[in-house]
């Protein structure tokens, strides 16, 4: 039995860094990875706070990067030593869902450090993880790309990514973004590679949008300054903007996004909020918008990660903080109470 250094989550919101097991091949598409890079999420800080349910007793982490050190029998499409990218939610490939591109409903049901109820697969905070399902949702990292580039790809860039084509976007369109935490700043990232004309990015957070005006926003709003809808269809000539992408989850700023949006417009939905919202059903029926919302598929880690590769797409500007996984706890309190500016956190080992 080998031991390794793992953050788990335990009763009363307590967070432990303590030694476990390390994990072993489980199943024939099974590999192990050494985690070379990983990063604490906003769902991280839900688990932990109690925004999001959970059962106690599970090492927390869905964000990483590593190399292979063991692959299961029937894995065919790597080996040892290969450079990994791993989706926050693998899924199988082969299930009735899989089949019909709805990955983000494989019957396997399962997240990285979600414990219990999200499937029990133990999280990436830790020195090693199996990961199942290899050949169909791992994505290689090319030699050029470092852990710190690739490192988003399997959430929080793909779910950017995924909040920008839902806007069918053209070259010239006006967009507006709801929300500069990662996810926002990720679908800024990608929805520049359309060529939009303007982009509108919304924060109460100035720092967050001067990251943004740096990665190519046009306008930033502080929404404690001035109501954001008002100043977009200001800045627009009051027609507003042909998509809008929410990525905050609040009832406030969805009603906003909606004010904000042209006649014909798209809202798209990424940022996840209460279970019921108020919905603004005048202002959608009779500016014939259309609302697209859900769970990202995450079948585009290649796609991105060729994009990184041809320096396309960079979002490194988000990690403001550098921690080993030693000091983890401390990352989380800096990320919780985003001190210094904090936009996102990179875990490295020891």
């Amino acid at each position: 039995m080998i031991i390794i250094k793992a953050l788990f989550l335990r009763d009363n919101k307590v967070l432990s860094l303590e030694d476990t097991e390390k994990p072993v091949i489980k199943e024939p598409g099974d590999v192990i990875v050494k985690v070379t890079a990983s990063a604490i999420c906003g769902s991280d800080i839900h688990f932990w706070q109690g925004g999001l349910p959970c059962i106690p007793d599970f090492i927390l982490g869905h964000e990483f990067v590593g190399t292979i050190e063991e692959a299961g029998s029937g894995v065919k499409l790597f080996k040892p030593g290969d450079r990994v990218s791993v989706p926050a939610n693998p899924y199988c490939g082969v299930c009735p869902n899989c089949k019909e591109g709805k990955v983000y409903i494989c019957e396997m049901r399962s997240m990285f450090g979600g414990g219990k109820l999200l499937g029990d697969l133990p999280g990436a905070q830790a020195e090693y993880v199996r990961v199942p399902s290899a050949d169909n949702c791992l994505a290689p990292i090319p030699d050029t790309v470092s852990d710190r580039a690739a490192l988003l790809v399997g959430d929080v860039l793909s779910t950017g990514y995924f909040a920008a084509l839902n806007g069918n976007l053209r070259p010239g369109d006006d967009i507006a973004i709801f929300g500069a935490g990662p996810v926002g700043l990720c679908a800024l990232a990608c929805a520049l590679l359309f060529s939009p004309a303007r982009v509108f990015l919304v924060d109460v957070e100035d720092y967050r949008l001067e990251v943004g005006l740096k990665m190519g926003a046009t306008h930033i709003i502080n929404t404690g300054s001035s109501r954001a809808a008002k100043e977009i269809k200001r800045l627009t000539g009051g027609r507003g903007v042909d998509l809008v992408i929410e990525a905050v989850g609040l009832p406030a700023t969805f009603c906003d996004a909606v004010s904000s949006a042209a006649p014909g417009g798209v809202v798209s939905l990424v940022g996840i909020g209460p279970p019921v919202m108020e919905f603004p059903m005048a202002k959608f029926f009779f500016k014939n918008l259309t609302l697209k919302a859900g769970l990202v598929p995450l079948t585009n880690m290649s796609r991105l990660m060729k994009l990184i590769e041809a320096g396309r797409l960079d979002v490194t500007p988000l990690f403001t903080h550098r921690i080993k996984l030693s000091n983890i706890l401390e990352g989380y309190r800096i990320f919780k109470d985003k001190e210094d500016n904090c936009i996102k956190v990179l875990v490295v080992p020891d």
